[in-house]
């Protein structure tokens, strides 16, 4: 059907399809209205189809009518990619596009749906509820399950698995119909050196081989009776082939190298409170319990979050991040999906393309009520929404972050209580950026690394000055806030030395609004004072300090540690 796209003018990016005719102008019963082009008449121009054509007639108009820059009168025949100038507005013919709806049905047209067309036995229905389900599969792992799902259906077999590795050793991915298999070893040496299919009496085995490649793993199938026949063999082949392609497709999609070597995620600090929480995130990521990952805005929730993920055995899954803070109906779609509607495909839930590793909740004190009860219903039962409809198993871990403790958030009553059960587990709680000064320079000096990096610069170095007011400053908008002050400084002064008068104003003056203190951290405030005040009596020496601060040697060095103090000694 012709269309007129308008390029310019008041109403540029409309787009109109004309059916038999349709008149532009200001007029509101103008099937193309101008009402905000005072250039354009009331009824301005007629645009009518003739035998397949595009016409246009000038209505009289008070300004005109052009073509491709040429002022017409009367009736002339238009052509794809014609411009057509009414006042302000600027139309384009648009070209005809590859297809088209017509306006008539062909004689003879029968009407079938879709179900009863399909196949629903034999080789075709297998084949075709196979490629369906990989086609529709979201990760590896899902994969997997779902070609040996098939080819225990197609086959009619007790038991069967898809197994990835190589000749030295077969790494289990699936296995369904029974706890485990025992895949005879010289038919998979066959299958996986020389492409060969394997067959005794009640075991099948078929390469999983994407084109252009050697075989990378093995789909095996096993029935007491009867024996496998050729036709048998044919379907597991093309099983196997149908497999090998889809997985190879989910690789590409989610990115070769990412999956095949996880990017390495390192947290950056040597301060006690830090390596606390580092170690307890090694140990999270050997669980398999759900994460709970506590503190405030900025404090680097989101990359303990990847750490735990990227040391797990999970490391090989995706990683699906949801923020909460979303909107409410958009949020719905991303964690719970959406079928299919007339023009717009089916959405994978999050929890489906989270199958065989993380999902990553943000801001979770912000997930509506009634979308946590639903959540929770589906993690108890570890499935997921199916696109075709139902639901169907998945096996997710699922790791979340909130700016209170889970204690908080349940007597704020700010989390649904059913959803508060499937977090049970483990809980971490990363703590302020001012709680944690001695990794200041070293976060400084890695983000000002990258930055620099970026404009192919060496990276700026601090002056004792402004390293100082950089430990000093309250940081209320913690590791974040460091992140985007470093990046700006080795910018704007790579490769040189950065001065105290080179720092914000705030960081000169100190926290312009200090946030309220606890007891706890006054008291470490007027301690690392008081040490700083020896150190500097002392000129530096720190037996002497310890001595006029009644404490031991080790003890001082420990808390110069945690205080990230920089000791100066005085020459004499």
């Amino acid at each position: 059907m012709p269309a007129l796209l308008l390029l310019s003018g008041p109403s540029a990016g409309l787009r109109f399809e004309i059916q038999a005719e349709a008149t532009i102008g200001r007029s509101p019963s103008c099937e193309i209205p101008l009402p905000e082009d005072d250039h354009v008449s009331r009824r301005h121009a007629r645009f009518f189809v003739q035998e397949g054509q595009v016409h246009l007639a000038d209505l009289g108009s008070r300004n005109g009518t052009s073509v491709n820059g040429e002022r017409v009168s009367g009736e002339v025949l238009l052509h794809p990619g014609d411009r057509v100038q009414v006042g302000k507005t600027t139309v384009l013919i648009e070209p005809l596009g590859a297809a088209s709806l017509a306006g008539t049905v062909p004689e003879g047209t029968s009407l079938l749906h879709v179900e009863e067309v399909l196949p629903h036995v034999g080789t075709e229905a297998a084949l075709y509820s196979a490629g369906a389900a990989l086609l529709g599969a979201t990760s590896e792992a899902m994969v997997l399950r779902r070609i040996a799902e098939a080819s225990l259906h197609a086959l009619h077999a007790d038991a069967a698995a898809a197994l990835l590795g190589d000749t030295k050793g077969l790494l289990t991915a699936a296995v369904v119909g029974a706890p485990s298999v025992e895949v005879p070893r010289d038919m998979a040496r066959a299958t996986l050196e020389h492409s060969e299919q394997g067959r005794s009496a009640g075991v099948l085995c078929s390469p999983l081989v994407a084109s252009g490649g050697l075989p990378f793993g093995v789909l095996y199938v096993e029935r007491s009776e009867p024996d496998f026949s050729d036709a048998d063999a044919r379907l597991a082949a093309m099983l196997g082939r149908l497999g090998g392609e889809a997985y190879a497709a989910v690789r590409s999609r989610a990115g070769t190298q990412t999956q095949q070597q996880p990017g390495r995620v390192d947290m950056a600090g040597n301060s006690r409170p830090f390596r606390k929480v580092v170690e307890q995130a090694r140990r999270a990521a050997a669980s398999a319990a759900p994460v709970v990952l506590s503190g405030p805005s900025g404090s680097g929730k989101s990359l303990c979050a990847s750490y735990i993920h990227a040391r797990s055995p999970r490391a090989l899954g995706p990683l699906v991040r949801v923020d909460c803070r979303d909107p409410a109906s958009s949020l719905e779609e991303v964690l719970l999906g959406r079928s299919s509607v007339p023009g717009q495909p089916p959405v994978a839930s999050a929890l489906l393309r989270a199958d065989g590793g993380t999902l990553l909740l943000h801001h979770v004190e912000l997930l509506p009520r009634a979308l946590a009860e639903r959540l929770a219903r589906l993690i108890a039962r570890k499935t997921a929404p199916a696109l075709q409809g139902g639901e169907e198993p998945v096996d997710v871990r699922l790791v979340v972050t909130a700016n209170a403790s889970l204690q908080a958030l349940v007597v704020k009553g700010e989390v649904d209580a059913s959803f508060l059960r499937q977090l049970a587990g483990i809980e971490l709680v990363l703590p302020p950026l001012r709680e944690r000064r001695a990794d200041i320079p070293i976060l400084f000096e890695l983000f000002a690394a990258r930055g620099a990096r970026a404009v192919r610069m060496e990276p700026p170095v601090l002056d004792p000055d402004a390293r100082q007011l950089l430990r000093d400053y309250e940081w209320p908008h913690n590791v974040r806030e460091l992140e985007l002050l470093a990046e700006r400084l080795a910018l704007v002064h790579a490769g040189t030395q950065i001065h105290a008068l080179a720092l914000p104003p705030e960081i000169q003056a100190g926290s312009a609004s200090p946030p309220q203190l606890t007891l706890q951290e006054r008291v470490s405030r007027l301690e690392r004072d008081a040490i700083a005040e020896a150190l500097r009596t002392a000129g530096g020496k720190k037996i002497v300090a310890a001595k006029l601060l009644g404490i031991s040697r080790p003890t001082l060095d420990k808390k110069i540690e945690d205080y990230g103090l920089t000791v100066s000694r005085r020459r004499a």
